[in-house]
């Protein structure tokens, strides 16, 4: 799991922002949101601009840096790469995962979306190689111990992650930590609602037509009860054949019209959340931002509840809806309010002491938040 994650002078992020998943309180209810000591589920309040969507970017750089999975074109801006209100050619990602009772820490520094400046890898608080592109550093002793002592490092110059660079070079056991983090990387999963497709950074290197999906793995009716038992939506689909090709239809009583032509921008964000559902199970982090755009109050909260009590992954979602800041869905230490530049719970945003009973959404509405408490 995700221990914590920081970025510094990166798009709107001037100053460090980190999103701490250790940072857990002793709550005796609603204890699923949280797994083997970290926060596993967690909910991202912010205004527009507030940079929700720039946090998922960052988060995801490292799906960018280290595997050839599917990116967001925003994140290889170069020109918006780097915070504006700096002089400060850099920007700075710092990772640190869980994997029993070891802690990794990936670090690394780029100047640009494709050029590394600094690369450091810890196993507990011990380098396993740290790269500093301006000083000449080349601390490469740790990796001894994972069969690459003996590895050519001439091609490292900074277009290349030195991790990146390492697993694919030489033999990783599933008890290193470098298999760790490349496995952990490449089944991490952004996606977003959109109104126009299929947009998502990890996880494949292609893209799929969802209906043609749904279609393929026999799932109309599955589907049509998921929209039915999770989402209220009652329909009839059906999937109608000609020589071209086999397209998935809503039913109705006099004719039938190609679900893609007939379903509304909520429907058509169910229907994402569907089709990542059936790929859950092997995503080792969830990010799904702004995932209520187009939901009606009451299936916003269904939909949260679905992957809190089913869903058995690190998940972070992004919301403007406050009717979702309530002790009845999650807690107060899985809320954070992402807000000029900082990110903190609601515990750490107030000096009150949270409890059970306390109506969340109320006092966010009536700024029991706004002023920063003390960390």
């Amino acid at each position: 799991m995700l221990r914590k994650f920081s970025v510094q002078n990166y798009k709107n992020f001037q100053n460090k922002v980190t999103i701490d998943f250790t940072n857990t309180r002793d709550y005796r209810y609603n204890e699923r949101c949280v797994s083997d000591g970290l926060l596993s589920k967690v909910l991202i309040m912010g205004q527009n601009a507030s940079g929700k969507t720039n946090l998922g970017y960052a988060l995801f750089d490292i799906v960018c840096t280290l595997t050839d999975k599917i990116f967001e074109a925003h994140q290889m801006d170069r020109v918006s790469f780097t915070n504006g209100f700096t002089n400060s050619p850099e920007a700075a990602f710092a990772y640190e995962f869980q994997d029993g009772d070891r802690t990794i820490e990936y670090a690394y520094h780029k100047s640009d979306p494709k050029v590394i400046t600094y690369e450091c890898l810890k196993v507990n608080g011990t380098t396993v190689f740290e790269f500093d592109y301006h000083t000449g550093l080349r601390d490469v002793r740790g990796l001894k111990d994972y069969n690459a002592g003996t590895l050519d490092m001439d091609p490292i110059n900074g277009s290349l992650s030195v991790l990146k660079y390492v697993a694919r070079s030489t033999p990783q056991s599933p008890g290193s930590p470098i298999h760790f983090v490349m496995d952990f990387v490449s089944r991490m999963l952004y996606f977003r609602s959109a109104h126009d497709g299929n947009r998502f950074i990890g996880f494949f290197d292609r893209t799929d037509f969802i209906d043609q999906f749904i279609i393929e793995n026999d799932l109309v009716k599955d589907f049509q009860r998921f929209l039915k038992e999770d989402a209220g939506i009652d329909m009839r689909l059906d999937v109608e054949s000609n020589s071209f090709q086999k397209t998935l239809v809503q039913k109705f009583k006099y004719k039938s019209i190609p679900f893609e032509y007939n379903k509304s921008s909520g429907t058509h964000s169910l229907e994402l959340y569907y089709y990542w559902s059936r790929r859950f199970d092997n995503v080792s982090f969830l990010f799904i931002d702004e995932f209520d755009a187009y939901y009606h109050y009451d299936l916003a909260e269904r939909i949260v509840l679905r992957t809190i009590e089913s869903v058995d992954v690190q998940t972070v979602f992004t919301s403007h809806n406050t009717g979702l800041v309530d002790n009845n869905i999650m807690r107060p230490d899985c809320y954070l309010i992402l807000r000029d530049g900082k990110l903190r719970s609601l515990v750490d945003s107030t000096t009150r002491f949270l409890r059970e009973a306390h109506n969340l959404e109320k006092m966010l509405r009536n700024g029991e938040f706004d002023g920063w408490a003390d960390p």
